[in-house]
């Protein structure tokens, strides 16, 4: 479903990607894991086009959103438009509208880009906050809940726009252990309903559990890639069994 090649991103004269080549299957589960500042959050950004890459390939679905080559063209504006409706991404801090409830936030988009009558959004809506246990907050405002609240939300905000791709960066990371382990679990469902998924994360017994394939990013690359079983049980390269090393022990 994605092929990425050789995909390049710069800012300035910081190389921040460095190469990367990426396959993935439809329904595959990929969480990538590594240390600050190793290029994780750019490479998502790069998939949904909040980013432009510098230079490379992606597909999905074998028909290409990103060429380097022609970045600047209309075909390439056309190309971002057609990334954005394809995938959802959730962020590490929520970034919902707080002038807007709940149930205003999951469909507007629908509603605006979609092009589907208000009703049909509700309906979905509440299909999707059922799906993560927020119908009873549909009134409620950003502030009124907590941050495993406000993120679930955010998911169904996401999942609102029919992806094909989910990409979630630190979904956790701003929440406390119990509110974390509420948005686990509705990836995990997710995860079990055969959703495309790209998941840049700290949590690395929710990545052993969840991902069908880990890549350990460092300095701009995957520095290895495999099924979780082998990547944390028996990890091929020196700076991977040192990454692990701390973060375990930590």
């Amino acid at each position: 479903m994605i092929a990425v090649r050789d995909l390049t991103k710069s800012f300035g004269s910081t190389v921040v990607l460095r190469g990367i080549n990426h396959g993935q299957a439809r329904g595959e589960v990929v969480v990538l894991i590594g240390p600050s500042g190793c290029g994780k959050s750019t490479f998502l950004r790069c998939i949904n086009l909040l980013e432009t890459p510098t230079s490379g390939t992606i597909l999905l679905d074998g028909s290409v959103i990103v060429d380097g080559s022609d970045d600047t063209s209309k075909l390439a504006e056309e190309r971002r438009r057609i990334a954005r409706r394809r995938t959802g991404m959730v962020f590490q801090s929520f970034n919902l509208f707080p002038h807007r409830t709940v149930l205003e936030n999951v469909i507007e988009c629908p509603m605006h880009v979609r092009k589907i009558p208000r009703k049909q959004a509700v309906e979905e809506a509440m299909g999707l906050l059922g799906k993560v246990g927020m119908e009873n907050r549909r009134d409620f405002y950003p502030s009124q809940l907590s941050g495993g609240q406000q993120q679930r939300v955010a998911i169904a905000r996401a999942l609102a726009m029919r992806p094909d791709l989910m990409l979630f960066d630190e979904p956790t990371s701003a929440l406390d252990p119990e509110m974390r382990e509420e948005v686990l679990k509705v990836i995990r469902e997710l995860s079990d309903e055969g959703m495309t998924m790209l998941i840049v994360t700290h949590e690395m017994a929710f990545a052993r559990e969840a991902a069908d394939t880990v890549l350990f990013f460092d300095q701009g690359r995957i520095a290895e890639s495999g099924p979780p079983e082998q990547v944390f049980g028996n990890p091929l390269q020196e700076r991977t069994r040192e990454f692990l090393k701390k973060v375990l022990k930590s």
